[in-house]
């Protein structure tokens, strides 16, 4: 399928969200504004990207390059996970050994997008050729129990302390809890080109309200819950996701690089290499080290193109 520049664009816009989610260029605005961008507006970005990668999985699906795309992306899993092994190798010391593998296995850090990716898409291609009615109810379902054990562990409905489970968020941000329901949203909008159907004036209505309902909805967690914003699987992500997608793929003009998408792919995955070096060697502030994570990937990205490296690991 065609690359687009309004996708393209996009992506390197969901990129930067990522980044700022791990270093918020607006903290010293105050806590107000970390909930409206960092809690809220951001997490727009990890779902959008899984609609991006469901919609265009579609037609390689159904051509039966399931296999081929999975291996790929834990192939990527392992490579940069060997790359990052100076910034995680402190975790095997820990007390209990469990402990690094389960962040391994379910992926450190950023990297956990891979495998809950290649998990996903394994799930979707084995159901490629079941009815739209049977794949729509398993997104419903999927995302709703998300929703569910986010708000459980913001109302304290769920309540680890004392559990060995780890990291809380795992119970979530996973490849069945939110890139299941969002790799089958793009492949459902494939299927049924759902941006022709749906024109430009309902996209642009459905993201503009989706995006609103996403800040509102942090805002509001953030004041009525007693364990404050949830992670990753907020309600109206399941508006405000799929909508900005909707929205870019109304436009149809060709990208005229293949290296935009490679920038979008090098801010996702470089990133953290620098907010590592800002927070931890440096100690400089989030807008500072925002600004360093998003300059020092685009040199590396360039250099990654330019060196040949970039077909291999982006």
């Amino acid at each position: 399928m065609d690359r687009r520049l309004s996708v393209d664009l996009l992506k390197i816009l969901l990129a930067l969200m990522v980044v700022g989610i791990h270093a918020n260029p607006f903290k010293p605005f105050g806590h107000d504004a970390i909930v409206l961008t960092g809690q809220g507006l951001y997490r727009i970005s990890v779902p959008a990207f899984f609609v991006i990668n469901g919609y265009f999985f579609h037609d390689l699906a159904r051509a039966g390059g399931t296999w081929r795309y999975v291996r790929r992306l834990l192939i990527l899993w392992g490579l940069w996970t060997a790359l990052y092994a100076p910034a995680w190798w402190g975790i095997l010391e820990a007390p209990d050994p469990w402990r690094p593998v389960r962040i391994l296995l379910t992926g450190w850090w950023h990297l956990w997008y891979l495998p809950g990716l290649a998990l996903a898409a394994a799930a979707v291609g084995l159901l490629r050729n079941r009815g739209t009615a049977g794949l729509a109810a398993l997104m419903v379902v999927t995302f709703l129990a998300g929703n569910a054990v986010v708000y459980g562990l913001a109302f304290k409905w769920i309540d680890l302390r004392g559990s060995d489970f780890g990291d809380p968020t795992s119970l979530h941000r996973n490849w069945l809890l939110l890139g299941l329901p969002f790799v089958l949203a793009g492949f459902l909008i494939r299927r049924h080109d759902l941006p022709a159907r749906l024109g430009l004036r309902v996209s642009a209505l459905a993201a503009v309200a989706g995006v609103a309902l996403v800040m509102a909805e942090s805002l509001a967690l953030d004041r009525l819950a007693p364990g404050g914003v949830g992670h990753d699987n907020l309600m109206a992500l399941g508006l405000a996701s799929p909508a900005v997608v909707l929205l870019a793929l109304q436009f149809t003009r060709p990208s005229p690089r293949r290296d935009l998408g490679s920038y979008a792919n090098g801010l996702f995955f470089i990133h953290v290499a620098f907010v590592v070096i800002g927070f931890r060697h440096l100690d400089w502030d989030s807008p500072a080290v925002f600004a360093l994570a998003v300059a020092g990937s685009v040199a590396a990205t360039w250099a990654l193109i330019r060196t040949g490296l970039a077909r291999r690991l982006l």
